[in-house]
């Protein structure tokens, strides 16, 4: 492994990277061809970046290793920010915003290498406390939307920073608001304070970015007036917190409850997307539609021969899914994935069906190359 700089410098911003770059513990930051496209990934790069010399070799890391795997990244993430969040809300000096924006780009880098197994992660991956798995989630989902979008990286970066700081204001209510069937009119007041107070909170521990802090106030508010702190309507919501505001819900239906399992997510995308109302719009619920895809990476569905699948890719325009079947009509697992194109009459999809719990996550990873 060779540390990069001067091949970085001389790479410059704007090129697409003709190796593929790993950080110092062999995880795959950038694949080869991708292009560093802002001034912080390349300065991020130049810091951490190594990569294999010579014959090209992947990596030194042993194949027990999971650091380079979505799925476990993803929980390493959570551990992360749970730390980084309860040192705002607690008022500790040892929030870091360097490391704070690290893993805002991470976010990014994850999305742009591998986006269907980031998709497959959010509707499979149930695991962590749901105060955390939630943001890191809705991050994922905004940085996919808001790329198909062509929003610039920086752009993308603030809004991911605010997602994933969006209920600062109230952690430990969440979490307790888990395990409990309703909600007290105490615990109704301190949701509706919560954004005021993630702001506060957040101007205490040294974010002076003004656009964060006002996403992180309205990702609550709702066009027609009827959300919370301050009650704004229409365009006075700023469309990346509508944009926050999407992800929000669609991810809070799929996810279980202490009191209620997830909502599929044709469902979710049906009732939150289309259904809600003059809450949500509409215009920005069909972009995540498009992104998603039509069944999204992760689904179980029945296919037109019985079988039992895993949706693996979304395909062209999220409309043509790619799947593999992992169990026979007859209930048996299959010694292996087998890849079934839904085209064709035999493996079409004919509904979408719960999640299969009898299923290990690292069963199903070798779906998406891992």
């Amino acid at each position: 492994m060779i540390k990069l700089n001067r091949e970085l410098e001389q790479l410059g911003q704007g090129m697409a990277l003709p190796w593929t770059v790993f950080d110092d513990n062999g995880r795959s930051l950038l694949r080869k061809g991708m292009v560093i496209d802002t001034p912080q990934r390349l300065a991020l790069l130049m810091e951490q970046a190594v990569y294999c010399s010579a014959e090209g070799e992947q990596s030194t890391r042993s194949a027990k290793d999971r650091s380079g795997i979505p799925f476990f990244v993803i929980g390493e993430w959570m551990g992360r920010l749970h730390t980084m969040l309860h040192a705002i809300a607690a008022h500790r000096p040892d929030f870091n915003i360097v490391r704070f924006d690290e893993l805002c780009i991470a976010i990014q880098v994850m999305c742009a290498e591998d986006a269907d197994a980031a998709l497959a992660a959010i509707h499979l991956d149930h695991d962590g406390k749901y105060a955390v798995r939630h943001l890191i989630h809705s991050a994922l989902l905004v940085e996919l939307v808001t790329n198909r979008m062509g929003k610039s990286p920086d752009e993308r970066q603030r809004l991911i920073a605010a997602t994933l700081t969006a209920n600062v204001g109230m952690l430990d209510l969440q979490e307790r608001l888990m395990k409990q069937d309703g909600i007290s009119s105490s615990q109704r007041d301190e949701i509706n304070r919560h954004p005021e107070e993630g702001v506060t909170m957040l101007r205490l521990a040294g974010v002076q970015d003004e656009l964060w802090l006002e996403l992180v106030l309205q990702h609550h508010e709702r066009l027609d007036g009827s959300g919370y702190p301050r009650g704004l309507r229409g365009d006075e919501i700023t469309e990346d917190a509508r944009i926050m505001a999407i992800a929000d819900i669609y991810h809070a239906k799929i996810s279980e409850r202490m009191h209620r399992t997830g909502m599929l997510p044709t469902d979710a995308l049906r009732q939150v997307l289309l259904g809600q109302g003059n809450d949500i719009d509409s215009g920005l619920s069909e972009v995540f539609i498009k992104e998603l895809g039509v069944y999204p990476p992760g689904a179980f569905v029945r296919l037109a021969n019985g079988d039992i699948a895993v949706v693996t890719y979304r395909g062209q325009e999220g409309i043509s899914p790619r799947v593999a079947s992992i169990i026979t009509p007859r209930g048996v697992a299959y010694p292996r994935p087998l890849p079934r194109d839904p085209a064709v009459r035999e493996w079409s999809i004919k509904e979408i069906m719960a999640l299969d719990e009898s299923l290990l996550l690292t069963d199903l990873l070798p779906l998406w190359g891992y």
